[in-house]
């Protein structure tokens, strides 16, 4: 019997991706699945039953995957994508004892708030405290777990791929790159100068804020 493997990571990490690069290089899932509640310009491939689960969680409300379970095919690796699922994968062996492995995707931390406040509209504090407990969640992930660098399959490194698709059970001697689109990366020239520099100009700037907060009680009062 092949494992399941699960795609797991803070929303727009690049689990989309993630997700159609295994599916094809062998992964399968047959209820993928772009919810009409999004309307986004690309596939999110996402198991549409997994989803359903995570809404429900998140709810409060209880939703059975044994069924589910059972009907996937066994004698195929099923690579299933969820990126929040990973809040609540520790219950999934409730409804199965098959193997299951997960993928935890990594992305600079600045561009996933970017992005999450670019399509939703939330504030910073939101989607820092998302990241944070994500993470959490996978360090207290009972099941075996891969952290993939995003950027670093973005940019079609052999190395990362590979060992991505033999922890999966996915590699045959070749790699399918043909979703991965390179360009869409985000170049950096960084050096521990620039952090230092960035660091001391957010200093400054929070000590400003500080300083004129400080007054404003004092106006107050």
């Amino acid at each position: 019997m092949y494992p399941i493997i699960l795609t797991c990571g803070t929303p727009h990490s690049y689990t989309s991706m993630t997700s159609k690069f295994l599916q094809d290089n062998g992964g399968y899932c047959d209820d993928n699945w772009d919810n009409p509640k999004f309307h986004l310009p690309y596939s999110r491939f996402e198991s549409k039953e997994i989803q359903e689960f995570v809404y429900a969680r998140k709810n409060f409300k209880k939703h059975d995957l044994t069924e589910f379970f059972k009907g996937l095919p066994t004698d195929k690796i099923v690579t299933i994508k969820a990126p929040l699922l990973i809040n609540f994968v520790n219950e999934l062996s409730e409804f199965t004892d098959r193997e299951i492995k997960v993928v935890f995707v990594f992305r600079n931390p600045q561009d996933i708030i970017l992005s999450s406040i670019d399509k939703k509209n939330k504030g910073f504090i939101y989607y820092f405290e998302r990241l944070a407990f994500n993470y959490q969640a996978m360090v207290d992930c009972k099941f075996p777990v891969f952290p993939l660098v995003a950027e670093k399959l973005l940019l079609k490194d052999e190395h990362v791929a590979k060992s991505l698709l033999e922890y999966c059970g996915l590699y045959k001697g070749e790699i399918n790159f043909s979703s991965i689109k390179t360009k869409e990366v985000k170049k950096r020239n960084t050096s521990f100068l620039d952090f230092r520099f960035s660091n001391f100009f957010w200093k400054r700037l929070a000590r400003f804020f500080m300083v004129y907060e400080v007054e404003d009680e004092a106006k107050n009062k």
